[in-house]
This record gives structure tokens, sequence and C-alpha cells, in this order.
């Protein structure tokens, strides 16, 4: 019975030391540096989302003898008919 006793209080000790050193980490770390702002954070306002724009894929060279897998510059001559043909669709 006290061998048992001797190993669970040093155990807890350990334990409890490693809980401080753990404690003292966060400390050092700056994770208790302002408890108030998370709490008020939820009602700042939201930035709007940059607004992206698409921008076409680079056509292949014309002599080039790679094959292009797109529909969207499949008959196109120029590259700015290539450009017309391919349109953005905004999600809905």
């Amino acid at each position: 019975m006290n061998n048992s006793l001797f190993a669970l209080i040093g155990l807890s000790f350990f334990l409890g030391c490693g809980c401080w050193l753990f404690f003292l980490w966060g400390v050092q770390k700056g994770e208790f540096s302002d408890m108030e702002r998370p709490k008020h954070r939820m009602l700042d306002d939201d930035e709007p989302a940059p607004t992206s724009r698409v921008e076409t894929p680079p056509l292949p060279h014309p002599d080039s003898d790679t094959h292009d897998l797109t529909l969207s510059n499949r008959g196109a001559e120029t590259q700015e008919d290539a450009r017309a043909a391919v349109r953005a669709v905004p999600h809905r």
C-alpha cells in the first residue's frame, strides 16, 4: 500500500510540474496577454471580400503540336477571338 501511495504522489508531482511549465510557456508566448479582445471580436464588422477578376488562360502558340482540351478556345483564330469567346459566369 505504501509503494502505490508513493508512486501516486510522485506521479501527481510530475503532472503538476508539467502543467505549470505548460502554463509558463503560454504566458511567455503571449497567449494570455489580451483576455478581453476575443469576446468583443464577434461584434466587429467584417471587411468585404476582395473581388477577383477572372483571367483567361494563355493560349498555346499556333505552331505547337500540343493538344488543347479546353472547349472555350476551340474555333478561335486569334487571341482576341479566344478572349471574346471566354466569358465569366457569376455563381448564384
